[in-house]
């Protein structure tokens, strides 16, 4: 009966362990034992694969080429972008496997960049391009934040359609930190920005913003979001909804607050399941061939573009 049961869950290669292994992957890992099974380790520390490998009882391979050519693996879990260059990300997506990138490696944009761009000289290239954006689902975890999940709800229940968006955020971290809240943006207003443009009043980022407009689809009912500069220092990001009927504040990932004209709450959800507990077990669906919607490498390079398209108005931060 064990053995059925092992059978039945998702065989994952687990690549590389990195500093958030203990964390962030861990303990979602074993919480999400009923849907998966971790039958391969690979890490450059032979001692540390060995030691998370007798955790899972599962095998420690060799090297990557020896973790790509295991067949029974279903799906690979990359972790660690220390020493993973642009040559182990290719032979990676070599591999046609489901891949899930954590966020930590969604750094590496020149390399993860070639994946997804055509390549009409070779077949086999464009093969691969395919396959990664099918294929390889980034690490988007603020989309899936226990705030992020309960705010959709609201908006389905209570507070309606989205009218503006306002994050208070350090625009002066990395550019790929910055991506992550544009594609927060553009996910839950459920398309891309199609006209953006920033502020800067002199030399300090103090007056620092991105707007983002999402009117195209109706333009009598203007719908936009902007990024405010604060402070590196003040914390995480706030995020400020307005919709239709109501307002939210997210204050951090687990505490959302709403208002309507005849409710009112302030709900702590540090219960709730985390966001690397859910987009593993997305990732497990996908494996399995499921069609459930989860971000693409192209959502998030999406995200970058628009960052790119604003270096002229000398926003110092987007390096």
């Amino acid at each position: 009966m064990v053995d059925q049961f092992r059978r039945d869950r998702v065989g994952l290669g687990l690549i590389g362990l990195g500093p958030s292994w203990e964390e962030r992957y861990l303990d979602a890992l074993i919480r999400l034992q009923n849907r998966l099974t971790i039958r391969l380790v690979y890490d450059p520390v032979e001692a540390r694969a060995k030691s998370v490998a007798s955790e899972f009882n599962a095998d420690v391979a060799g090297s990557l080429r020896q973790m790509l050519s295991r067949p029974k693996l279903q799906g690979l879990l990359v972790l660690d972008p220390g020493w993973l260059g642009a040559g182990a990300l290719s032979l990676i997506a070599g591999s046609g496997k489901p891949v899930f990138l954590a966020d930590p490696i969604l750094r590496q944009v020149p390399a993860l960049e070639a994946l997804i761009q055509p390549c009409p000289a070779s077949k086999t290239q464009a093969q691969q391009t395919i396959n990664a954006d099918d294929l390889w689902m980034p690490e988007l975890g603020l989309r899936f934040t226990p705030a992020t999940c309960r705010l959709r709800e609201l908006i389905a229940t209570r507070l309606g359609r989205i009218k503006r968006i306002l994050i208070e955020c350090d625009l002066s971290a990395e550019k790929t930190e910055t991506a992550h809240l544009v594609d927060w943006c553009h996910h839950l207003m459920g398309q891309s920005s199609t006209l953006v443009s920033a502020t800067s009043n002199g030399q300090s980022p103090a007056n620092h913003g991105i707007e983002l407009d999402f009117s195209s689809l109706a333009p009598a009912n203007p719908r936009n979001a902007k990024l405010q500069h604060q402070p590196e220092g003040q914390g995480a990001p706030r995020f400020s909804i307005e919709c239709e009927n109501g307002h939210a504040t997210l204050a951090d990932r687990t505490r959302i607050t709403w208002k309507t004209s005849t409710e009112s709450a302030d709900e702590s959800l540090d219960d709730e399941r985390s966001e690397t507990d859910i987009l593993i077990d997305q990732f497990c669906r996908r494996a399995l061939g499921g069609l459930n919607p989860v971000g693409r490498l192209s959502d998030f390079f999406r995200a970058i573009k628009v960052l790119e398209s604003l270096s002229e108005f000398g926003i110092s931060n987007q390096h």
